[in-house]
């Protein structure tokens, strides 16, 4: 049987802090889907496509490096999906469900167990069900899985790369002209990588992966704390220690220039930074610079070298599922001139412009640009209404998800039906692309222009809708038919709804009980940070004056903290109730 082509998918998981359930449930249907596709296409009376794909890598950033790491592990393991309307797989079998949707909550992260009145504050909220939802997360069950489309060429392992902010940072130094001998412009780059590969059982060939069988070796350790540090939310969770060869960075480095040919080559940096020893710094969450890290997971498909965005010639892409895609209006400008409103302005600028990254997200919408795509939250309520939240997970900063497991299991679902019309609608190539040259790809499996529908298309009900094409230079003017990458068995095509079962529900959320939580939690952090963080400040005034000014402190700090948050979670409610109506369900 002659070679089949193979096109390869770099996934790359955006930052996503509550949303990371979204991203989980487009994770789902992604691995559902390309299983449905292998077995199909290898079964008798397949009249669709028949090239291979392939997943070489998945990168992830913050909440996103999260659940790339937990959809990594289940990519090797069983994977029962997630249904509308009905109960969820146990959680041995489904660890992005279990993680993200069950495991997390505002209860679990308003704790007080890590404040024992003895160390300083690390975080705002408790970290500790992070550590518990990541020691389950490894506990899948059932045998190891050969998925074919893991890997790439006779390699079948899987790299992650997972970003992280290096606190520390790593030196670099440029010899400047006219700068006089020995002298060099200096700057820290703050950016960083953990990189890794996955395989099961031994490694065959070259360098060693991490063996998906064998989960409790201690070579995991770093695989371990890399992910709970891309999720570390600067302030919000706790930062994490790394310890690692120096020398990784030498071949996964964020700094580097473009060689004769248009590779990418690492810079090293300077001789301040021992790329022999070992590497140890403090972590937080790697979308704090690297939100969408695009261009890791591209350098890794290509080697380095330029993409290819024809249609007709590509060969590989990046597909980033970006919970929140900045389609946000400009807001009213919060500083007033005053240090108060202006602070934290410059702390949301200095995260804002570290993520500016506006040609990679405007490729990614190129629909001439084969080499990006993008999955983002697409919902319609069903009495045709605006809403300003296309996931529940959206409000309050993106933190809104914690607040009911509803929210979370509706952008579950959501993540689920957003990618299975991505991949049937717009994850797409034309014809003329060497792909399809192969047995005679049958009619129906041109792709429709879909953009015209109401509501959900079940399989065949495309048939009246006109074949999309694409305009290549030197074709016909007519354009040509695209065919899908991934092409959906018709079981999978059956339209995936979210019913009245399956909505968030606002009306839920008992303000009551989360308010005695939120002040609890404000009462131990204020009191850790005025009694241990700030102590020798208070001690310098003196035993008297000292006390008097922790307990004016206190009080003051936790009341103002209380009220603004009780205020914020209540505004937060109404929005989301007028967004997700108790007599309304998503449009089919």
């Amino acid at each position: 049987m002659p070679e089949r082509p193979v096109y390869e998918v770099g996934l790359v998981l955006a930052g996503a802090i509550s949303a990371g359930c979204y991203s989980a449930g487009v994770m789902d249907f992604l691995i559902e889907a390309l299983d449905g596709y292998y077995a199909a296409r290898d079964a008798p009376g397949w009249d669709g496509p028949t090239h291979d794909v392939r997943v070489p890598v998945l990168a992830g950033a913050s909440a996103g490096g999260m659940t790339a790491g937990m959809a990594a592990l289940h990519m090797f393991r069983r994977l029962d999906h997630v249904q509308p309307a009905a109960p969820p797989p146990p959680e041995p079998q489904n660890r992005l469900y279990a993680s993200w949707v069950r495991d997390i909550a505002i209860e679990r992260l308003l704790e007080t167990g890590d404040l024992d009145g003895t160390t300083g504050l690390r975080s705002v909220l408790c970290s500790a069900v992070l550590d518990d939802i990541l020691g389950r997360a490894f506990a899948i069950d059932g045998p190891p899985v050969r998925r074919p489309w893991i890997g790439r060429g006779g390699r079948e392992a899987l790299r992650v790369m997972l970003t992280l902010t290096n606190l520390r940072g790593v030196p670099y130094s440029f010899g400047l002209v006219g700068a006089g001998a020995n002298r060099a412009f200096g700057m820290t780059n703050h950016a960083d990588v953990a990189s890794f590969e996955l395989g099961s059982g031994r490694a065959p060939t070259g360098d060693p992966w991490l063996d998906v069988t064998r989960t409790d070796d201690p070579a995991w350790d770093f695989f371990k704390v890399a992910a709970l540090a891309t999720g570390a939310f600067p302030v919000g969770l706790a930062p994490r220690h790394v310890s690692r060869p120096g020398a990784e960075l030498l071949t996964w480095g964020t700094v580097g220039r473009l060689d004769a040919d248009g590779r990418f080559v690492v810079i090293p940096p300077d001789d301040r930074y021992d790329v022999k020893g070992t590497a140890r710094y403090w972590a937080v969450d790697g979308g704090t610079i690297d939100n969408e890290p695009l261009e890791q997971a591209r350098r890794y498909l290509t080697n380095g070298y330029p993409d290819e965005p024809a249609g007709d010639r590509a060969r590989r892409s990046v597909v980033l599922i970006a919970p929140f895609p900045n389609y946000q209006a400009l807001p009213a400008d919060p500083v007033t001139g005053t240090l108060a409103t202006a602070l934290p302005g410059l702390f949301s600028a200095l995260i804002n412009q570290a993520r500016f990254k506006p040609e990679e997200l405007a490729r990614a919408h190129d629909g001439s640009d084969f080499s990006r795509f993008i999955v983002s939250p697409v919902r319609q309520r069903a009495d045709g209404e605006p809403v300003m939240f296309p996931i529940a997970s959206g409000a309050l900063g993106g933190f809104s998800g914690f607040l009911h497991e509803s929210f979370r299991r509706h952008d579950y679902l959501l993540g689920r039906r957003n990618a299975q019309a991505f991949l049937r609608w717009n994850f797409v190539l034309p014809a003329t692309n060497d792909l399809f040259k192969g047995p005679t790809i049958a009619e129906h499996w041109k792709v429709r222009d879909a953009s015209a529908a109401t509501g959900s298309v079940a399989p065949g009900g495309e048939s009246g809708f006109r074949v999309r094409t694409l305009r290549l230079d030197g074709g016909p003017p007519e354009g040509v038919a695209l065919y899908p990458i991934i092409p959906l068995t018709p079981e999978l095509q059956t339209p995936i709804e979210i019913r009245k079962a399956d909505r968030a529900r606002p009306e839920d959320v008992r303000q009551d009980l989360l308010r005695g939580d939120l002040k609890r939690r404000i009462e131990k952090v204020v009191a850790t940070l005025v009694d241990i963080d700030f102590r020798k400040e208070t001690d310098d005034m003196g035993v008297i004056f000292g006390y008097l000014a922790r307990q004016g402190a206190k009080t003051f700090g936790v009341g103002v903290a209380s009220r603004k948050v009780d205020a914020i979670v209540a505004r937060t409610i109404t929005a989301l109730k007028a967004d997700f109506p108790a007599h309304d369900t998503d449009a089919p």
